[in-house]
């Protein structure tokens, strides 16, 4: 069976291949193509895009495309087959498996690098909304067991996560809360307990990118949720585990990510009864749930149901810093006993700085909370008004919470618009990074939570590059 790539799936491997120091277009796009072949990342045997798809999602000539191609056939790490395309031959010892996604997302360090604004990554700036806290040895040595690991994490974050947990409608004891570190590592410990390879996930779509990675390094199958609104298709539901007798579902039942949607307290109260009455596991991603703008919190699906089993996840990441890297699952017990045990063959748990430092972050919650949401409001806003005057052919709805909006645009120029803006100094996600559903070639993902001054320049330099790409097309 032949092994081909996608143009998608090779230009998140190749990151920001334009950013080169000097280099013709070409060398720099060849470069970065033998870079992925060398580490195995590209395997051999793998078939390549056609020349014509490459050049149109890469926003290049195609005698660029050509140019590169011919570089690394002379280099004799591909070669050309009559009928059969453009193949890798390197004689590289294994091919990686790993994400593909999130690297493609995760591109800078947040700093501009060769002059790049991130508009990508859907994360803080940097760390200043969170609040200081104090930690030295004594207050370490005090936080838990003098060796240090704790596989469950510190009962004064877990006590912590439980009682604002329990204050947002969802009661909660120590004995249900898992410290995680974030989020993703949350959802691959729920996976790796709860699904075998070749299950299918129900996900609404377009949902949030790194689930992606994780289901494609587990084997499990996309089962799509259409998400076009802030409300949840409770119909489309039944009639999805009906057909594809699906058992687990990842569902966003606060703030989306990444439209921004939020959904409605009854929407979520239909669907605690279909999962119920369903008997569907459901991992309820609620990380972006303090980021209403509204700064309301309405009862989370996990204190809706009755016999369904719903494991909530949440993450200090968005609120605060994504460099903190705690994140907690809640659960009932007898799953919870058996995630920490899952996770010693993993890690022996989270760092006990970061812990101390995630409570203290939570001991100041509400204040740090309302900062939040009322700078990304703000910055919402001023996003959209000046996409509204500058792009009015773009279609974009003001999100209700959360760090990013979801744009459509008026064709199928989502990956080529990312690859010009990249070249004019801006990074943006595409939309097939966070859908499995065609049509997710005409949308972008666009954060908007960075400094004005940055976000205007940012924004200003992906209208430019529209505006090259559409007169190019």
């Amino acid at each position: 069976m032949v092994d081909r790539i996608g143009t998608n799936a090779l230009l998140n491997m190749l990151g920001d291949w334009s950013l080169g120091r000097g280099l013709p277009l070409h060398r720099r796009l060849s470069e970065a193509m033998l870079g992925v072949i060398e580490t195995g990342v590209l395997a051999p045997g793998t078939v390549l895009p056609a020349e014509r798809a490459l050049s149109r999602s890469l926003a290049i000539s195609r005698s660029t495309v050509t140019a590169a191609l011919n570089d690394l056939k002379g280099a004799g790490v591909l070669e050309a087959r009559q009928g059969s395309g453009t193949r890798v031959v390197g004689s590289t010892p294994r091919a990686m498996q790993g994400a593909t996604v999130l690297p493609g997302i995760l591109r800078s360090n947040g700093e501009p690098q060769h002059g790049l604004i991130d508009l990508a990554a859907s994360t803080p700036a940097d760390a200043r909304a969170l609040p200081r806290v104090e930690v030295d040895l004594d207050s370490l040595l005090r936080a838990g067991p003098r060796h240090g690991y704790t596989p469950a994490g510190l009962p004064v974050l877990r006590k912590a996560v439980a009682e604002r947990l329990s204050l947002g409608g969802l009661a909660t004891e120590l004995d249900n809360v898992l410290i995680t570190n974030g989020a993703q590592h949350g959802l691959a410990l729920a996976l790796n307990m709860l699904t075998e390879k070749g299950d299918g996930l129900l996900v609404d779509d377009p949902s949030y990118p790194g689930i992606f990675d994780l289901m494609s390094s587990r084997g499990l199958q996309a089962i799509p949720l259409p998400r076009r609104s802030g409300g949840i298709d409770i119909v489309g539901l039944r009639r999805l585990v009906r057909d594809h007798k699906v058992h687990l579902a990842y569902l966003q039942t606060s703030v989306h990510n990444p439209t921004g949607y939020v959904a409605e307290a009854w929407q979520v109260r239909d669907l605690a009864r279909a999962c119920d009455s369903l008997g569907l596991t459901v991992l309820e991603d609620l990380v972006l749930a303090d980021l209403r703008y509204d700064g309301t919190r309405p009862t989370p699906l996990a204190g809706l149901v009755e016999s369904a089993t719903v494991l909530a996840i949440g993450s200090i990441s968005k609120l605060g810093w994504g460099g903190l890297r705690i994140g907690w699952l809640r659960a009932p017990t007898s799953i919870l006993d058996r995630l920490v045990r899952a996770r010693l063959s993993d890690d022996l748990g989270s760092s006990i700085p970061s812990q101390v430092i995630a409570a203290g972050v939570l001991a100041n919650f509400d204040s740090v909370a309302k900062v939040r949401q009322e700078t990304l409001h703000q910055r919402s806003q001023s996003a959209a008004d000046f996409l509204r005057s500058q792009v009015p052919e773009w279609k974009l709805t003001l999100p209700a919470g959360g760090l990013s909006m979801w744009i459509e645009l008026p064709g199928p120029l989502a990956e080529p618009l990312a690859q010009m803006a990249g070249r004019n100094g801006v990074s943006i996600a595409s939309g097939a990074s966070a859908s499995v559903e065609q049509g997710a070639e005409r949308h972008i993902r666009l954060c908007f939570d960075r400094p004005e001054s940055q976000l205007l320049e940012g924004l200003a330099r992906l209208v430019s590059a529209w505006r090259s790409l559409v007169v190019a097309d």
